[in-house]
């Protein structure tokens, strides 16, 4: 059945006009309470097909709008996302932030568009002749695009950023503030992609000078290695790892055809001892490897190369500095 909600009617005004490329532009996650705001620009050739389905991406599924997704990649003239990770969003809020991210998409385009059609309000700066329509995700043909590509993006960054954080079930709520998830913050605190402006994470807060508790500055320092490798384009396949008595292995990561056994020091205060990436001994060094050994026997059909890291995180205020040491040692 044809889509009779949405057209192609704004975008023709300008088309007949003479204005030939028109970008769409909408945002995925305002809202949540972790993870960053993603903006999304669209530009159709006005020659080309109607796609059918392309709606509101709210009142799609997820598996229709995955298929949409693939199919505006495949039939769009140009697409342009934009991103604000949560850092920046605490530091000049969530509508800077959208704004930002639409302009970001924006300029990710290739192509320059000569007006856009932006859902909701107008961007304050308008670079480009633009259009601002009150619900244009659910009315214009090319936003409701956007809405799709930067909702299907976002969910598809937070579902990755699940392994990097598994204690808050991000695959399952994409950050948004469900039972689940607000349990899940009281009982852990916030990790480094909350937002910690937000009402429902803030109340939950601890600076790291704060904290009384080894193991919360123990998680604290872990949470910012596993997001440190992800930045660094590893994919966390485990975190918190026990096999037997032997203890804990913080973080395994795999880069490419390297799988990384990755030990964490975190040191808050300066204690005279060296930095924290040299106090892997030899008992640990030991201690380590078992873990690994019997990891890697319960997955033989691994065929990677293996080495063990050691990532420091030293902590001064609200500042840290991470130092990665790859290769760290070999076991005898």
């Amino acid at each position: 059945m044809k889509n009779t909600q949405i057209s192609l009617e704004y975008e023709h005004r300008l088309w007949e006009n003479g204005i030939h490329l028109v970008a769409g532009i909408d945002e995925a996650g305002r809202g949540p309470f972790a993870g960053p705001v993603v903006a999304a620009a669209v530009v159709f050739d006005e020659q080309s097909e109607t796609l059918e389905g392309i709606n509101d991406s709210k009142k799609l599924t997820p598996k229709k709008r995955e298929k949409l997704y693939d199919v505006i990649l495949q039939n769009a003239k140009a697409i342009g996302i934009g991103i604000v990770e949560p850092e920046e969003i605490d530091r000049i809020n969530i509508l800077q932030a959208t704004y930002k991210a639409m302009r970001q998409a924006v300029g990710r385009l290739k192509l320059k568009p000569g007006h856009l059609l932006i859902d909701g309000r107008p961007i304050p700066d308008r670079i480009y002749p633009s259009t601002a329509i009150i619900g244009g995700d659910g009315k214009c043909y090319s936003i409701a695009a956007a809405s799709i590509i930067a909702k299907v993006y976002r969910d598809k960054l937070m579902t990755e950023l699940d392994s990097v954080f598994p204690h808050y079930g991000f695959a399952k709520h994409k950050g948004y503030g469900t039972e689940a998830h607000r349990k899940a913050i009281a009982k852990f605190g916030p990790c480094p992609i909350h937002r910690k402006s937000f009402s429902g994470v803030k109340e939950f807060v601890v600076e790291p000078e704060q904290m009384r508790d080894t193991k919360q500055v123990g998680k604290y320092g872990e949470d910012l290695a596993a997001y440190y490798l992800h930045r660094q384009g590893f994919k966390i396949v485990a975190r918190n790892v026990h096999i037997g008595a032997y203890g804990e292995l913080d973080i395994i990561a795999q880069k490419g055809e390297d799988l990384c056994f990755v030990e964490v020091k975190t040191e808050r205060h300066s204690g005279g001892y060296g930095p924290p990436e040299t106090w892997v001994d030899e008992r640990k060094m030991k201690q380590l490897t078992l873990i690994a050994d019997g990891w890697l026997s319960q997955r033989p059909e691994l065929d990677l190369n293996c080495r063990f890291d050691v990532i420091g995180v030293t902590i001064r205020g609200n500042e840290h500095k991470i130092t990665h040491l790859p290769d760290a040692f070999r076991p005898e």
